[in-house]
């Protein structure tokens, strides 16, 4: 075998090797992404599996709850009321992660979709929940574009007017 042959061998075996060890560094990447994503989805599900296990574990914090489904119903002790805003607080931020996590593209658009549809049915199950996210959402700009609280969202398009005191349907 000449020389010249060897050589070009050794450089399509190099050039091989090069292209192999990319596509080994590439599949090692979308690997740790998959990963991430995993993580991430798994740590915003705890957050709200937390809520969940506070409420069966805690007689006080499970005593919010028929109040936050039944708003009109019920009195709100000004403890009961800051214990809704922590709630609220917890249940936006970790919403805001999801959507964090989606911007980042560490979370496809169906795992987003179900922290929407969440949070879509927790306001929808907890009306009284409603005006401390509300207040939290509106008070922070970059979240009143974020698509994760187009529920909320939606929920102030089909609010009804609060009638003015004196009025004919408010007496």
């Amino acid at each position: 075998m000449k020389n010249s042959h060897l050589r070009e061998i050794v450089e399509i075996v190099g050039v091989i090797s090069i292209v192999a060890a990319l596509l080994l560094v590439a599949w090692e990447i979308r690997q740790a992404n998959r990963i991430a994503a995993a993580e991430i989805e798994m740590r915003l599900d705890r957050g709200l599996e937390e809520m969940s296990l506070r409420r069966a574990t805690s007689p006080d914090f499970a005593k919010l709850f028929p109040k936050l489904s039944s708003p009109g119903s019920h009195l709100v002790t000004a403890t009961e009321e800051s214990q809704i805003r922590g709630l609220a607080q917890h249940l936006v931020n970790t919403y805001y992660a999801a959507q964090e996590a989606h911007d980042k593209g560490l979370l496809d658009a169906s795992g987003l979709d179900v922290f929407r549809q969440d949070l879509a049915k927790t306001l929808e199950r907890l009306p009284g929940l409603v005006p401390a996210v509300r207040s939290i959402h509106d008070s922070t700009p970059r979240m009143r574009a974020m698509p994760v609280f187009q529920p909320l969202r939606d929920i102030e398009v089909h609010r009804e007017p609060v009638p003015a005191e004196g009025d004919a349907t408010g007496n």
